[in-house]
């Protein structure tokens, strides 16, 4: 080999070395001086439900910390994809921030063509709280129990009916995965500009699996009856009722995460930063007091643990959906 090329390379070597060492350095002066302006964090659903109580709960926590506004920006439609791709393709800075939920886990597991890619273009930062969903059927329907549910779905099997959001969505995963877990089969109605909770209390529907936060009011006053929740803990707002497993259908868990993203190439120390802070912040009593009242379940984890557990439900909800024979909507 000659010794041109050999100097070449060196000199290409020197090069992108050097180019590197500015760029780290660029970083670290950036993540010096953040946050340089306020905060926008994109919740990608309505204002009002339990995602978007997370976030305000985020911003009031990163203001406090940081020194500068937290302003939450819900832009809702596609599923959650399309406030996904913002923070996916918004500058890698760390003040643009996406309040991200299961339902990405649940795209990825479920091959739903997105704009952009998980695990790829968005950056876990940490993980702030469970939703976990109550298993509810109507005053005067004769299940009494979950036992009772899933005694008249084994002797009919899909005459039974639940109501979900839509195919793919989390509940239809909960319920589907309940259906495979208590050897059952129910035929599930899919909505998609309505709830099913007024079908369900005016006798249309058998069961519905629905969020905590949702539907608490509905159970604690009678409206709705609970048979089960879906975690691996009783609700403390519904202590009585029993979960799934408790009930009988055993290793039956599931919930919705609600965690914190930003663009994947945010520098690694303004992406610890922001885990610090919101880590100390959800695991402190008045937000962990706040976000129980809401029935949502505090659970305060950094980046490390909230990437093993995305990957965790990538596994498990793409199990249930191959099992099911789901097929993903496209959003």
């Amino acid at each position: 080999m000659s010794d041109r090329p050999a100097f070449l390379t060196r000199r290409t070597l020197l090069r992108a070395a050097t180019a590197s060492l500015a760029a780290g350095s660029a970083s670290w002066v950036g993540a010096q001086n953040f946050p340089s302006r306020p905060l926008r964090i994109i919740v990608p659903w309505s204002a009002g439900g339990s995602v978007d109580i997370v976030g305000r709960v985020v911003a009031e926590a990163l203001q406090a910390a940081l020194g500068q506004a937290g302003v939450v920006e819900n832009m809702p439609g596609a599923a959650g994809t399309i406030g996904a791709d913002q923070v996916a393709k918004a500058t890698p800075d760390g003040h643009t921030l996406l309040i991200g939920t299961s339902s990405l886990a649940i795209d990825v597991a479920g091959a739903r063509k997105t704009p952009y890619d998980l695990q790829r273009d968005l950056a876990p930062v940490a993980l702030v709280a469970d939703t976990r969903s109550i298993v509810l059927v109507q005053p005067a329907s004769p299940y009494q129990t979950l036992a009772d549910l899933v005694a008249a779905a084994k002797a009919k099997p899909g005459d039974l009916t639940y109501g979900t959001q839509g195919v793919g969505s989390p509940a239809h995963l909960f319920s589907e995965l309940f259906c495979q877990a208590a050897g059952i089969r129910m035929l599930h109605v899919p909505y998609s500009r309505t709830r099913p909770a007024a079908d369900l209390m005016a006798g249309r529907l058998s069961v519905m699996f629905a969020t905590a936060p949702s539907s608490i009011g509905q159970a604690k006053g009678g409206a709705l009856r609970p048979l089960a929740v879906t975690g691996s803990q009783r609700l403390a707002a519904l202590p009585d009722v029993p979960t799934v497993a408790e009930a009988g259908v055993a290793g039956y868990e599931a919930g919705q995460w609600v965690g914190v993203f930003a663009p994947a190439a945010t520098p690694a120390p303004v992406l610890e930063r922001l885990s610090q802070v919101i880590t100390v912040a959800v695991a402190s009593p008045a937000v962990t007091r706040m976000l129980e009242e809401r029935a949502l379940e505090p659970r305060p984890a950094g980046a490390a643990a909230m990437r093993r557990i995305v990957t965790a439900e990538i596994d498990k909800w793409g199990a249930v959906m191959r099992t099911g024979g789901i097929k993903l909507e496209a959003t």
